[in-house]
């Protein structure tokens, strides 16, 4: 029952600190009040949060847990490819819905440091699934990317390279254009969401994203065997 208590405290710790951290940033968030809006002393939030760096750390990696965890229903479910354009659509309702989420990718606008890079063990992932050992120049610019942008990064690489092993992808000479392409695409979601965009039209837009992309990375005539609607769209 103590340890109950103990991990339903530090949940809510972690739920408030990603509210107050997703409104008004790292600098802006005071450990009293995540603690106030927990509904815990400040003794109590210290026993389990060292500092407010440790509880950022926190909300980043129950965020970075809840995107791995996703990506990888999503790639037992279907095709790599598939599961990355159903990826798209998991960002777009965890943004809209998920306060963590949120807070996660902000947290890693306004890194003042603190955090390291979060593609290490994907692109580890992305390299081995690709019989890799080397870091060609994208794969060095994603490791650049540090806290949950890094992780987001990473699992759309990882999921690119799994379509290119599965056969999904146009194999073509230049074939390092299109997919930087949907990198760059698939890693500025959260910036042209992050601010106001009612949830529908964030569902419309990446359906349409994908609609346009799709042609230029399969091999002609099979983007038609892929899915650019949402899940639930699709099985309604």
């Amino acid at each position: 029952m103590v340890q109950e208590r103990s991990e339903r405290t530090r949940g809510r710790l972690v739920v408030a600190g990603a509210a107050l951290f997703d409104r008004r940033g790292y600098a802006g968030a005071t450990l009293g009040e995540i603690a106030a809006a927990a509904g815990v002393t400040k003794g109590a939030l210290y026993f389990h949060f060292a500092s407010k760096e440790d509880l950022a750390g926190a909300v980043s990696g129950q965020a970075e847990g809840a995107l791995r965890s996703a990506c990888a229903e999503l790639r037992a479910a279907s095709s790599p490819l598939q599961g990355l354009i159903d990826a798209g659509y998991w960002l777009v309702d965890a943004l809209g819905a998920d306060p963590v989420i949120r807070a996660a990718f902000r947290l890693g606008r306004e890194d003042a440091g603190w955090q390291a890079p979060g593609t290490a063990r994907a692109v580890a992932a992305g390299l081995a699934m690709a019989g890799s050992a080397a870091l060609d120049p994208e794969h060095r610019a994603l490791a650049e990317l540090r806290g949950f942008h890094g992780v987001w990064a990473g699992e759309v690489r990882a999921l690119l390279v799994g379509a290119r092993r599965a056969g999904e992808l146009r194999d073509r000479s230049d074939g390092l254009g299109p997919e930087t392409l949907v990198m760059t695409a698939a890693c500025g979601l959260e910036v042209v969401f992050a601010d106001g965009c009612p949830i529908e039209e964030r569902a419309r837009r990446v359906g349409a994203l994908w609609e346009w992309l799709l042609p230029c990375l399969v091999p002609p005539g099979a983007a038609a065997g892929y899915r650019t609607r949402p899940p639930a769209v699709q099985a309604a």
